[in-house]
């Protein structure tokens, strides 16, 4: 055998090797002392989307929660700056997207808006305010948006379409939007 032949063989047999290590790690080869994998892995059946809105609390609920935490989170605001007020524009409701969207749910959604802007001083305290509020309603993920002098907007969500606006500029706003959830008496559509 020629000595590049020689070469070519103990190269392939080093091949083979590694091949064959691969495939006894990929395979589930095990340290002692741990179970061996099972070659089934069970995955669950994805759920039905109603039946993942009948075990959540009603919409009713949710509204309620939202309302009192954007009313406490918008009182708190206004005592930070002195003559700020503040009202709820609106306190309804949104269709649901994604697995709900051909399901009855809906989303709790409550929209304050303010008599002014929050000054840039205290814009760190306001924000602490809501991110503290948005985690009380599960939404933990904050993306601030804006971040300038005289205009500032976060986003704080949280699973399945919890979220929390906050923003300043010409004046302030705070909204929150629950996760979807079933009216108590859901009307025929």
């Amino acid at each position: 055998m020629s000595p590049s032949a020689d070469r070519r063989s103990r190269g392939r047999v080093v091949l083979v090797a590694m091949l064959c290590a691969a495939a006894l790690v990929g395979c589930g080869a095990t340290t002692p002392g741990q179970p061996a994998a099972t070659s089934s892995t069970t995955v669950a059946p994805p759920r039905d989307p109603d039946a993942t809105l009948r075990d959540r609390p009603p919409f009713e609920a949710a509204q309620q929660q939202y309302l009192a935490a954007v009313t406490d989170a918008a009182n708190r605001i206004a005592a930070l700056v002195p003559g700020l007020t503040w009202h709820v524009e609106e306190n309804s409701w949104r269709g649901c997207g994604g697995e709900f969207l051909h399901t009855k749910g809906v989303q709790a959604y409550v929209f304050a808006v303010f008599s002014g802007r929050t000054p840039d001083a205290v814009w760190p305290r306001t924000v602490r305010i809501v991110v503290d509020a948005a985690a009380g309603v599960g939404a933990t993920t904050v993306r601030p948006l804006a971040d300038r002098p005289a205009d500032h907007e976060l986003v704080v969500t949280g699973p399945e379409g919890v979220e929390v606006r906050f923003g300043t500029a010409a004046a302030t706003v705070l909204s929150m939007k629950s996760d979807c959830r079933l009216r108590q008496q859901t009307p025929p559509r």
